[in-house]
């Protein structure tokens, strides 16, 4: 006779390592009883760093909660070309080596620079529609130096929206689910990516030209802040909307606003190419993600546009399964929850790779 206890263990993730521009964010989850929990999260700022990131992460890691040694990283969304091109139809190394090409010819640089991936997307007659990646492998080795030194293995890098994909994909791998089709709009600092998932796959994906940037960008113009000032008075904004006083929290939301109604009408664009091109099921809701998700006002100028029911997490509610254990490990450092989703999702991977691991034919 034998005995499963496979409903008391928890699968936990890999750290989950997420670069942005001015921070970087870890988080750690478990599966626990089919939902997630923090095993450990951190927050660091690099605007200010004094000294080795190496040891910015290596403190991070010891009082913040982590278990084991392997992570997957994410690279700031500024060093990460992505572009939708239409490829003959070919097997998938012959497909690797041309996008590698494809990349740097638009990019002009050596084609031996560049560290290179796709995604297939929707199908067009003999053609695909593909989604090119490609990043300086340079700059992906100081960051993959830093990382080891600080004691960790990383297993994978990939974009921060894949992440964010993955993350809101978990409930959605069974046959049932896999007609199931949602917008995700994953707000970055210097862009935004809008994504289309069916099931677990993505069958389009366009890049947004504003961002967190922009935002900061007009606020300092109308307020006539230097631009970190303007990021650090939106910022707070963001994570308690009752932190400002009316009259600065009113010229803020004006200065934002032009900004937000472009984003809003070139969402609405994507969505009806998305209609066109793909020819795929309307979505059934837009989500918003990342960390200027939680705008004030920008989930009614989205609805109003795009006619979708909009929300800031998954019918899973994977953001609020790990707010609170982020929160309760960063201190008061946490920010907009939204923010989070990519570094989760990270985590993720390592949770899914040992559930893959586990599984035995019957």
């Amino acid at each position: 006779m034998t005995f499963s206890f496979n409903r008391w263990r928890a699968a936990t993730g890999h750290v989950g390592i997420s670069y942005e521009d001015t921070r970087i964010r870890l988080v750690q989850v478990r599966d626990r009883r089919g939902g997630m929990e923090v095993t450990g999260s951190a927050v660091i700022d690099t605007t200010c760093m004094e000294g080795a990131v190496s040891d910015a992460l290596r403190s991070a890691l010891v009082t913040g909660g982590f278990t084991g040694g392997k992570c997957v990283i994410a690279p700031p969304q500024s060093e990460v070309w992505t572009q939708v091109v239409r490829m003959p139809d070919m097997s998938d190394s012959e497909m690797t080596e041309a996008v590698a090409w494809e990349a740097a010819e638009r990019l002009g640089v050596p084609r031996d620079r560049l560290q290179c991936d796709w995604i297939r997307l929707a199908e067009a007659a003999d053609r695909s529609n593909v989604l090119a990646i490609a990043i300086d492998r340079s700059k992906m080795e100081d960051r993959l130096s830093a990382v080891m030194a600080a004691g960790l293995r990383p297993v994978a890098v990939e974009p921060d929206f894949l992440a964010v994909a993955r993350l809101f994909s978990r409930r959605h791998r069974r046959d049932v689910d896999a007609s199931r089709t949602r917008a995700v709009l994953h707000m970055g600092l210097e862009g935004s990516m809008l994504m289309v998932l069916r099931g677990k796959s993505i069958v389009f994906c366009k890049h947004v030209c504003i961002g967190g940037r922009h935002l900061d960008a007009a606020v300092a113009d109308q307020l006539d802040l230097e631009p970190a000032a303007a990021a650090e008075l939106r910022q707070a904004r963001l994570a308690d909307p009752t932190a400002l006083d009316p009259s600065t929290n009113g010229a803020v939301a004006s200065a934002s606003k032009t900004a937000l109604a472009d984003l809003a009408r070139e969402v609405m664009r994507c969505l009806r190419h998305y209609t066109v091109a793909v020819r795929g099921e309307r979505p059934e809701y837009l989500l918003l993600s990342g960390d200027s998700a939680s705008e004030p006002g920008l989930c009614e100028l989205m609805h109003g546009g795009c006619r979708l029911e909009v929300t800031l997490d998954d019918d899973a509610s994977s953001i609020a399964q790990v707010r609170d254990g982020i929160a309760a490990s960063t201190a008061g450092l946490m920010g907009p929850a939204s923010a989070w989703a990519a570094s989760a999702g990270l985590s993720v991977r390592g949770v899914e790779s040992k559930a893959s691991a586990g599984r035995r034919a019957a």
